[in-house]
C-alpha cells in the first residue's frame, strides 16, 4: 500500500495522481475516463472499468468422459457458488447420456440457473439470478424454518412411523440445500464485488457469520433427514416410556434450535446464552440414555442409539450458531 498526497487546484478541486504502473497496466492515457463509486465504508473505489452490480464471470467444465456423475456434480456446485454466472461444460466429443443428465439434475438442484445452449458437446448454464437482489437475512429464515419442521416430522415417527411423513421430510432436505448454496454464492460474490456488498446492505463480516450458521443449519437439516430415513416403515418395540423420554429430549433440542436462530437474527445475546448452556446439559443427558438402549434388541438398540446421537448433535449445532451471535462484534455505524 502507499500513501499519496491530495492537492487542491482553483480553491475548489481536489486532485491526487494515479499509480504510474497501475496507468500503464490499464491503458490509462490523458483524456480516458475512470469509474468511481463510493463505498458505505466512505472507501472511494476507482476502476478503468464500468463497476456494475453484477460481474459476468464465465468458467468451464471439461469432461473426458470417465468421471462419475457424483463428481461432475460436485464441480458443478464449486462453480456455482464460486460465483460463476454463465457455466460451459464442454466434451471433445458427445457428453455421455450420464453426465448431461447429471447436469439436468443440477439445474433442478440450485436456484434460478437453466440450459440457454445444447450441442452435443456442450451444455451452457446462465445464472438468471442476481445475487445481490437475494436477501441473507431471509434465506437464514426460510432455511431455520424448513429444518425445524423437519425436525418435528421426524421426530413424529418415535410415536407414528408414517412412511409418507418421513419420505416427505427426505425431500424437504432439499430445498434446505439450494438456499444454502445461494448463501454461500453470495457470501462469494460480496467478497468479490463492493457493489454487491452495498446494495446488500450488509458488510462482509456480518455475510461471513450468517454463512457460518447457514453450514449449521444445513448439518441440522442433516440430521432431521437421517432421522426420518431412519425410521421410516419401522416398528419399534422399544416401551413408550422409553420412546417418549427420546421425543422430549429431541422435542428440547428443537426448541435450542429455535431458540439459536432467533437469537442470531435479533442478537440477542442472554438468549444465546441460553442456547449454550442448554445444548450442554442436554447433552448430559442423551449419555445415560444411550446406554439405556443398548438393553433392547441389537438392531433396535442401534437405532435408536443413531437417533439419540442425532438429536445431540442437532443440540450442539444449536450451541454453534448461538456462539455466532456471542462471537459477532457490534457492527460499525452506519
Amino acid at each position: 500500500m502507499e500513501t499519496r498526497k491530495v492537492q487542491i487546484s482553483g480553491g475548489s478541486t481536489y486532485i491526487i495522481s494515479l499509480p504510474k504502473k497501475w496507468a500503464v497496466r490499464n491503458g490509462i492515457k490523458n483524456g480516458s475516463s475512470l469509474n468511481m463509486y463510493e463505498d458505505r465504508g466512505n472507501n472511494l473505489i476507482i476502476s478503468p472499468e464500468m463497476i456494475s452490480f453484477k460481474n459476468r464471470h464465465i468458467g468451464e467444465i471439461r469432461v473426458q468422459g470417465s468421471e462419475s456423475p457424483d463428481a461432475l456434480m460436485r464441480r458443478l456446485v464449486g462453480a456455482y457458488v464460486s460465483g460463476v454466472t454463465q457455466l460451459d461444460v464442454i466434451s471433445k466429443g458427445e457428453i455421455p447420456t450420464a453426465l448431461s443428465r447429471a447436469v439436468r439434475e443440477f439445474t433442478r438442484l440450485v436456484m434460478g440457473v437453466e440450459i440457454v445452449e445444447e450441442r452435443k458437446d456442450l451444455l451452457r448454464l446462465q445464472d438468471l439470478i442476481d445475487p445481490s437482489d437475494f436477501s441473507i437475512r431471509s434465506g437464514i429464515k426460510r432455511m431455520a424454518y424448513i429444518a425445524e419442521q423437519m425436525i418435528r416430522d421426524s421426530l413424529d415417527g418415535l410415536k407414528n412411523p408414517d412412511p409418507d411423513l418421513m419420505e416427505d421430510v427426505v425431500l424437504r432436505d432439499v430445498e434446505v440445500d439450494r438456499i444454502s448454496w445461494l448463501i454461500h454464492k453470495e457470501y462469494n460474490m460480496i467478497n468479490s464485488s463492493p457493489r454487491t456488498s452495498d446494495r446488500s446492505a450488509m458488510l462482509p463480516n456480518e455475510v461471513l457469520n450468517y454463512l457460518l450458521a447457514s453450514r449449521a443449519i444445513e448439518r441440522v437439516a442433516d440430521h432431521a433427514n437421517d432421522v426420518a430415513k431412519r425410521l421410516k416403515g419401522v416398528n419399534l418395540t422399544a416401551s413408550q416410556a422409553q420412546l417418549m423420554k427420546i421425543y422430549g429430549e429431541g422435542d428440547r433440542a428443537k426448541k435450542l434450535f429455535t431458540d439459536s436462530v432467533a437469537s442470531l437474527l435479533s442478537q440477542d445475546l442472554k438468549q444465546a446464552d441460553s442456547v449454550v448452556n442448554g445444548s450442554r446439559d442436554l447433552k448430559d443427558r442423551i449419555d445415560p440414555m444411550l446406554k439405556s438402549v443398548f438393553k433392547l434388541p441389537p438392531d433396535e438398540a442401534v437405532l435408536l442409539a443413531f437417533i439419540l446421537n442425532s438429536i445431540d448433535r442437532i443440540a450442539s449445532y444449536s450451541g454453534d450458531i448461538a456462539k455466532a451471535t456471542l462471537n459477532k462484534h457490534s457492527p460499525p455505524k452506519r
